[in-house]
């Protein structure tokens, strides 16, 4: 057996041409692939990925920090520094938290956000003197939440390889959302006096009867079929 390249007569099961440096190429022999030194992607994308949110954590907690500190120097307690911290932990929760973890389950990190929100609501509503969290922002926000939630877990574990189940949710959901205008007009009324005038069943028609039609249309096949050949969905 001789180089291709310059000719030079090589060994039996040399890989390479010892004149020329030419890799020698063995038809009759299944190449085997040389194990990497490192797992690809593993080490610098993790490292990357932690440095990027280490930086992000910083980003939050120095204005958090500088408030906190100006708040106390001129008011000598915590008069408005604790509304700016509430929404950065609460937006903090929301967006940065999921990512800490590889696979972050939205089934769980979404009741956190949610309850979040929940907890800064509270906060203000004590800071104000208000008394509108569990007449009106509990009961809205844990509607909202819970319908959201329903929607996550049914997207991720109900749907499967029956995509036109994801029609039922989001026909559902939009019911759900009308209903929840509704309740929302009901507790300003309740908590804050202010008249119905009936504006939510606007909101309601339309979110019912869109969720209604994408009903229909998970419950008939033939109709899927048509609009899947037209419209490609």
């Amino acid at each position: 057996m001789y180089c291709v390249k310059c000719g030079v007569e090589l060994q039996q099961g040399a890989k390479k041409c010892p004149l020329c440096g030419l890799r020698v190429y063995h038809p009759e022999l299944a190449e085997q692939a040389e194990a990497p030194l490192y797992p690809r992607g593993s080490g610098e994308e993790t490292l990357a990925h932690s440095g990027l949110l280490f930086i992000l954590s910083f980003l939050f907690a120095i204005p958090l920090i500088l408030c906190l500190m100006v708040d106390l120097k001129l008011n000598g307690e915590i008069v408005w520094s604790g509304i700016v911290g509430g929404a950065l932990l609460t937006g903090y929760v929301a967006l940065c938290l999921p990512h800490w973890f590889q696979r972050a389950n939205p089934v769980v990190f979404f009741p956190l956000a949610a309850a979040a929100a929940l907890c800064y609501c509270l906060y203000l509503c004590l800071h104000f003197g208000g008394h509108w969290f569990l007449s009106f922002a509990f009961p809205v926000g844990g509607a909202l939440a819970l319908i959201v939630e329903t929607v996550i877990v049914l997207l991720r574990y109900a749907v499967g390889a029956q995509k036109h189940r994801i029609l039922y949710i989001v026909g559902g959901a939009l019911i759900a959302l009308g209903a929840l205008c509704l309740l929302i007009e009901f507790l300003l009324r309740v908590s804050f006096s202010i008249a119905m005038r009936w504006w939510s069943l606007y909101p309601l028609a339309a979110l019912g009867l869109l969720g209604l039609m994408l009903i229909v249309i998970a419950l008939s096949p033939p109709l899927r079929r048509s609009l899947h050949k037209k419209f490609f969905f």
